[in-house]
């Protein structure tokens, strides 16, 4: 095989009746040092390693080899050995879906494999208005742009809280999460979705992987950022921002010097766990040492995991020890998955799942900071991890007596269009709920009590598809004694009915229900 012909589906006829998990396992046990010999196996290392140029030990950790050897055909999944989720894949692929599965995703556990492969066909085809944007990332409201005088938009970041940006550099990424609450901006190839969703297109496009476009892009988000003082922290996201070389990132963070008001510099990478854990690199880590030494704002990794395997692996550990040792500290978000971290009909599997995770983060020194509600659970029912029976499994995590209070996570969220919504532990939680067996709908209106010099209520409205024997319950929750609570629910009960889709509705119903939401102007260039 010549470069040009180095890619999976090449590899079918070298294997020799290995599968192609096989193959990628040898590169990897190669890489760790504990490699079997293999005669057929390292006989094809030996030619793609002569190839790229390294040698066989290298391989694992090489960009260009989890790159070329990726899955991106439904029928390179029967090469892993996984013939069952071929017509699933082959579906939606048809219809747009950008499939990508690394090597090094592809030897994890069979939970952690399922969160790569596409599922649903129609999960970002607009069918499920919910699915294309669920934390209103790109709605109009919550943009921050630059006009110039031609009234051009730039689009330069994300804004739903006073005190933060959201940054996302770039829509790129090649660890291929089905699930990504950001899919249909990355999951989705440019031209279906622009069938779809014109409007996410242009940003879509705007957002590619030249470094002097992202670099321009720091740049007016400072300039903003500079005129609106009370924003103190910003979030590096994307895609994945470290698809991006040191070099380009460098120069972003350059420009994030000159933000007056800005304290805290945030990156949200699934580098360290996710198979592109060679992206942190000393490099990497010097740079981000040398950004907060020099400028005295404080920098945190966020990484994504998922399961138990990304934490156990040693590829992982070599990452953390990297960033530990610089100082850098480390936040663990965690979605919740069905059929990956989650069975909500098997509370002890999920309570068992959910503990083995914090206790390897604990063990890695990483922080247990956030698990979040899969956000795509209100869109379809093979989705949904039901909100209340997550209360319950709460209740068992954040048992005490059991285990150390670092291995608590920080929060449970609900991220959704209004905001971020926390869930508390059953029977604590409570809520007033809807159920229309018509549409198989549950609306549940969730208070939280605010104090800043007096009280103030504030009520997200979360809906979910009707699950049996999960919160098809009408009387799950007595009634809310409070009269304050009852009365402010039922003002928001009414103004939820008159969503249309109109930005204007949109704002007098969070108006209604205590939301704030940031007003971003724009930037004039």
């Amino acid at each position: 095989m010549v470069e040009s012909e180095l890619n999976l589906g090449n590899l079918e006829q070298e294997l020799g009746g290995h599968s192609a998990r096989d193959f990628f396992n040898q590169a990897r046990e190669r890489y760790l040092g504990t490699s079997k010999e293999n005669q057929t196996l390292d006989s094809i290392l030996d030619v793609v390693s002569q190839q790229l140029r390294l040698s066989p030990e290298q391989l694992w950790a090489s960009q260009r080899f989890q790159l070329l050897f990726r899955a991106t055909k439904s029928e390179h999944l029967r090469l892993l050995g996984l013939e069952q989720y071929v017509e699933a894949a082959e579906a939606a692929v048809k219809v747009g879906r950008v499939m990508s599965i690394l090597p090094y995703n592809a030897v994890m556990g069979d939970t952690t494999l399922k969160k790569y492969i596409p599922s649903r066909s129609d999960k970002f085809s607009g069918n499920w208005r919910h699915s294309m944007d669920p934390y209103g990332i790109f709605r109009g409201m919550d943009r921050v742009v630059a006009i110039d005088g031609n009234e051009n938009e730039t689009y330069l970041a994300t804004r739903k809280f006073s005190y933060a940006v959201l940054a996302n550099i770039t829509e790129a990424c090649h660890i291929g999460c089905d699930g990504c609450y950001k899919g249909s901006m990355v999951r989705t190839a440019l031209s279906a979705l622009a069938e779809v969703y014109p409007e996410y297109a242009q940003i879509k496009k705007q957002l590619n992987l030249q470094e002097e476009r992202a670099e321009r892009q720091a740049e007016l988000l400072t300039q903003w950022l500079n005129q609106n003082q009370e924003v103190d922290t910003i979030v590096i996201s994307g895609g994945e921002p470290t698809l991006f070389s040191n070099s380009a990132l460098k120069k972003i963070l350059e420009q994030y010097t000159q933000a007056e008001h800005v304290k805290v510099v945030r990156m949200c990478t699934s580098s360290v766990f996710q198979g592109m854990w060679y992206r942190i690199d000393h490099e990497f880590v010097q740079m981000l040492q040398d950004f907060e030494s020099e400028t005295g704002k404080q920098v945190y990794i966020n990484a994504h995991v998922t399961d138990d395997y990304q934490l156990s692996a040693p590829e992982a550990r070599m990452a953390v020890d990297k960033l530990e040792s610089a100082g850098i500290t480390i936040h663990l978000q965690m979605p919740l998955q069905e059929g990956i971290n989650f069975q909500r009909d098997d509370m002890a599997w999920s309570i068992e799942k959910l503990r083995r995770i914090s206790k390897l983060a604990y063990g890695l020194g990483v922080i247990p900071y956030k698990m979040i509600v899969d956000m795509h659970s209100p869109s379809h029912s093979d989705l949904t991890v039901p909100i209340e029976t997550v209360t319950k499994v709460i209740g068992f995590l954040d048992q005490h007596e059991h285990h150390s209070d670092h291995e608590r996570w920080q929060a449970y969220n609900i991220l959704h269009e209004q905001g971020n919504l926390y869930l508390t532990a059953y029977p604590h939680f409570t809520a007033d709920k809807e159920i229309d067996t018509r549409t198989q709908i549950v609306t549940y209106f969730i208070p939280k009590v605010e104090f800043n010099g007096r009280k103030r209520v504030v009520v997200h409205t979360y809906q979910e598809p009707l699950i049996n024997g999960h919160n098809d319950n009408p009387n799950s929750f007595g009634e809310i004694p409070d009269k304050d609570i009852r009365e402010k629910i039922a003002h928001v009960r009414e103004s939820f009915k008159k969503l249309n889709g109109d930005p204007e509705t949109t704002r007098e119903f969070y108006r209604e229900s205590g939301i704030n939401y940031a007003e971003n102007k724009p930037l004039k260039i």
